[in-house]
């Protein structure tokens, strides 16, 4: 398995739906461009948009759940 996980196998680790991934990277853009970096970081530390399309890090995306724990 490469280093990056697509968001709908995010979903099936974090048992949601594929729906809540782009609602959260969705929540962080809608942050950013309100100027808001602080929440943006915190909804979305683990993201990496590339291509319009929501990675995440299996490493990194560890870390978050273990720090935040909830799937906001």
């Amino acid at each position: 398995m490469p280093g990056y996980i697509t968001a709908q196998q995010a979903a099936a680790y974090l048992s949601c739906s594929t729906q809540h991934i782009y609602n959260i990277r969705n929540k962080s853009k809608a942050a950013l461009k309100a100027g808001d970096q602080q929440l943006a970081k915190k909804l979305s530390p683990e993201s990496i948009k590339l291509g319009n399309k929501l990675l995440f890090e299996k490493s990194t995306l560890d870390t978050w759940l273990r720090k935040y724990g909830d799937r906001t």
